[in-house]
């Protein structure tokens, strides 16, 4: 039998206000509409309506007139009851129940974290590309498209398009983007130490902090990796 409880991280005979809030919290951490239609939130977000809708259900039951017996009835079967008997009963729940359904809370919470945390990485990554990418394109604007140009485009402006459009995919939870994104900086990088190193690069302190953050970005995004599907 499924623990509808566990799924929404509470105690067994949690009040229908507990049963209630948990719900619209979860709900709102789970929903796929916020965590842009991924599967793994898909199939929470199901379970998790799947148990509330068996505990509201439950609880309504519980607390109908029609499950209640009479005063009549409790009196009439009084002399079948012995006097030590009780209808009532007590349900314990062990210290490593406890622990197991906030582990599960924390490990939502660590989840929904980490997807937030992937969405800013790849916004401030697609702000950067983007912002690298008109001033190749002014610069072709101003300059012409002299065949200079457009090898400096294709071989600087292009790996910040593909940059991009990793970013973005990184952005919808795509592990492609992810490939994307780090085989093209890699290249970038490679070339960029090779033409400082031997003295072509003409600006080498800028070259020099360029690298530097796309290697701190690919090995923040090598983090959130794992997320990615």
């Amino acid at each position: 039998m499924k623990n509808y409880y566990e799924t929404l991280g509470l105690q067994e005979g949690a009040s229908q206000e507990e049963i209630q809030n948990s719900y619209e919290r979860l709900s709102k951490e789970l929903d796929p509409s916020n965590n842009d239609n991924q599967d793994f939130f898909k199939e929470e977000f199901r379970l998790l309506n799947e148990a509330y809708n068996a505990l509201s259900q439950g609880s309504i039951l519980k607390n109908s007139d029609s499950y209640k017996p009479s005063v009549a009835s409790i009196k009439n079967d009084s002399s079948s009851i012995s006097s030590n008997s009780s209808d009532s009963f007590t349900v314990t729940i062990s210290k490593g129940k406890i622990e197991q359904l906030k582990n599960r809370e924390q490990t939502t919470e660590q989840i929904v974290s980490v997807a937030k945390g992937l969405k800013i990485l790849s916004i401030l990554s697609m702000i950067g590309s983007g912002f690298f990418i008109l001033i190749f394109l002014a610069m072709i604007i101003f300059s012409g498209l002299g065949f200079g140009t457009i090898i400096l485009f294709v071989f600087v402006g292009a790996p910040f398009v593909l940059k991009l459009i990793g970013a973005l995919k990184m952005y919808k939870g795509k592990k492609s983007g992810y490939n994307i994104y780090i085989i093209t900086s890699n290249i970038f990088n490679i070339l960029g130490i090779i033409s400082i190193l031997t003295g072509n690069q003409t600006e080498p302190i800028s070259a020099t902090i360029l690298i530097a953050s796309m290697i701190t970005f690919s090995i923040l995004f090598y983090k959130y990796k794992a997320q990615l599907s």
